[in-house]
């Protein structure tokens, strides 16, 4: 019994770490330079901002298009649904849209926030 214990506890512990590392096996060569549905990203922060949701594993546990986890909330239409501000605090604070959330706080560079924030109002 302890030692399920034990085993599903350092389980929780991998997944928890991969959140917020680069996972090559979700990067795509110029996947930045595309928008989900196929649309050119014309914006060079948008394209930035795809490669921070890349880059940082936000798919391992979010599907946009149908391509990511389950684990956390599909991001489709996510920029009709929250304004940047909202966004910045949801990726600051993740606690203060879900209180039981598994979700680690954003710990990049302001830019890379800015980035992250302006890819994801791009997903109407």
């Amino acid at each position: 019994m302890r030692a399920m214990s034990i085993a599903t506890l350092l389980l929780a512990l991998t997944w928890l770490a991969a959140c917020g590392r680069r996972q090559p096996s979700q990067t795509n060569p110029g996947a930045g330079n595309r928008q989900t549905q196929g649309q050119p990203v014309k914006d060079p922060k948008v394209a930035r901002g795809k490669a921070v949701y890349d880059e940082t594993g936000c798919a391992t546990c979010h599907a946009i298009g149908g391509i990511g986890g389950t684990t956390g909330p599909n991001l489709d239409g996510v920029g009709k649904k929250y304004d940047a501000e909202k966004l910045r605090e949801i990726l600051l604070k993740p606690e203060t849209l879900n209180p039981n959330t598994v979700m680690p706080p954003f710990e990049g560079s302001e830019e890379d926030l800015q980035a992250l924030i302006a890819y994801l109002q791009s997903l109407q």
